[in-house]
């Protein structure tokens, strides 16, 4: 034998030798990650039955099952007093605690009644199958839900999975108490109305409809007729639309008493809710209480008109982002119960001149506030003044860096010599410019009451201090100055009202 063919065999030889050699280390391997499966088994279950011997003296596992609910719900309840909860979500918490707490979580409805679906982009993992355990763990409780996604161009495959969970929750209308809806114009739902459209929603008292199309089929419209709900929607009373799909997607209006009329999009060159003519039948509604709109919602009226606009329910007022309808609506305004005016990013509209006969101070009124506003004329402060007597509660906020809305107010009731407002109790006000503490200490010099309350945000307060002490002492000699705490936002509308937690134009947050 030669010496190539000698060296051959051995090296076939070594092959063969360490493939049987991998073979053996395989099997082995099999061998010891079957053993190692089985260890961890065992310890995950020798964990489990210590856990369960450990939990039996847990002091919160002999609480009856009933008090240990309440604590459920009061948790799942905080979760959502402040916005959006977080996550996990409070419920989901709960239950992976324990065997014995999860028991009795997976069957208390309460906690399953309100699905979320939140995204900043529809994903390709649709949480189809936990909307699914939510439907099915609430039982026959009355469900809040809500769904959103935006700035996204969703794939066939995750917009057909959105789609379908909306779909899903349709056998459930009976039992809808909030259904809300928020999408991108990247996120097509507008057929979503034609499956609204004869259902009855026997328990459903908030609807909130947003989709932000970018091209509405019809974006004005004439009347308000019904085109969903139209089997019967008796208790809704909240209802918050965008424009750019009304038609589609109204209501039954007869029992609405909170109205959200909100392009927060603010695209004006776009969208445009109504006419003139559906903005006064939209007033005229008899239950309507509270009224928010931003936007340019409606088209001005033809020609300049002095007609009385008569709410006698309207307790709640908000206004935002248009300078064009408000001088037609807000000068002529009768409303005998207005409690709270909320203005935010407008000119404020002149009074008519002279008074329409019919105008009467807003007896009820005692909240104003007035979010980066502009006065070009000033006039509005001495005339709605004698309409606005009983203010106690104001609050400004002013963005600019320049002369501003507060300081043309302050200097002229002190060159006047006159105090708007006498009853003003609290004011609060956020001014961004380098002399708003003197602005501050004209206003409370103004009303002579040391009892006034200021209140502004903690980072004012403390540079007034470390800038001007002396400005800061004469301030807080003549006034009582409190500081708002960090992330408090102002004014939850409409107050006394448990709205959903939701996006908000006016929300002002220091």
């Amino acid at each position: 034998m030669s010496f190539r063919s000698q060296d051959t065999l051995s090296r076939e030889s070594r092959l063969r030798d360490l493939a049987d050699r991998k073979e053996e280390l395989r099997l082995e391997r099999e061998v010891v990650a079957s053993k190692l499966e089985n260890l961890d088994y065992k310890i995950i279950q020798t964990q489990a039955e210590y856990g369960a011997f450990y939990n039996e003296a847990a002091p919160i596992l002999n609480l009856p099952i009933e008090i240990l609910c309440r604590m459920f719900e009061a948790a799942h309840n905080a979760s959502f007093a402040e916005g959006i909860p977080n996550d996990p979500l409070i419920e989901v918490t709960i239950s992976h605690i324990c065997r014995g707490l999860r028991s009795i979580a997976l069957s208390f409805p309460l906690l399953w009644s309100r699905f979320r679906y939140d995204a900043p982009e529809l994903l390709e993992r649709i949480p189809v199958d936990r909307r699914v355990a939510y439907l099915e763990r609430s039982g026959s409780r009355l469900l809040d839900l809500h769904f959103a996604s935006a700035e996204s161009i969703p794939s066939k495959g995750s917009l057909a999975l959105f789609n379908s969970m909306l779909e899903s929750t349709i056998p459930h209308v009976a039992r809808w108490r909030r259904f809300s809806l928020f999408s991108d114009r990247d996120v097509p739902v507008l057929a979503f109305c034609d499956r609204l459209q004869h259902l009855e929603a026997p328990n459903l008292e908030y609807f909130t409809m947003c989709p932000a199309l970018e091209e509405p089929e019809t974006p004005v419209f004439d009347v308000l007729f019904p085109s969903v709900f139209l089997g019967g929607a008796p208790k809704l009373f909240y209802l918050r639309l965008d424009p750019t799909c009304p038609s589609k997607y109204l209501p039954p209006f007869s029992n609405v008493t909170v109205l959200r009329l909100e392009d927060e999009s603010l695209r004006l060159d776009v969208w445009n809710f109504g006419s003139y003519s559906t903005f006064l039948e939209i007033l005229a509604l008899p239950s309507l209480s509270s009224l928010s709109i931003v936007g340019e919602q409606f088209s001005q009226p033809d020609s300049p008109h002095s007609s009385k606009i008569t709410m006698n329910n309207l307790k709640h007022l908000r206004y935002g982002a248009d300078d064009n309808l408000i001088g037609h609506f807000l000068p002529f305004l009768f409303a005998p119960l207005l409690e709270t005016l909320i203005l935010s990013n407008i000119e404020l509209p002149l009074p008519p001149s002279p008074f329409p006969k019919f105008m009467r101070p807003f007896s009820k009124l005692h909240s104003l506030e007035l979010i980066n506003c502009i006065d070009t004329d000033i006039g509005f402060f001495t005339s709605f003044a004698a309409l606005t007597p009983h203010i106690t509660n104001l609050t400004i906020v002013d963005g600019s860096s320049s002369e501003t809305i507060f300081q043309y107010m302050v200097e002229q009731l002190n060159d006047e010599g006159t105090t708007l407002w006498p009853n003003v109790k609290i004011l609060t006000g956020i001014l961004f410019h380098e002399d708003s503490l003197n602005h501050y200490i004209s206003f409370a010099k103004m009303f002579k009451n040391p009892e006034l309350i200021i209140c502004t945000g903690a980072s004012f307060a403390s540079d007034w201090r470390s800038m001007d002490p002396e400005g800061c002492e004469l301030l807080q000699s003549i006034c009582i100055l409190e500081q708002m705490p960090a992330g408090k936002r102002l004014v939850s509308w409409p107050p006394g009202v448990d709205v959903p937690a939701e996006d908000d134009f006016f929300t002002i947050q220091y």
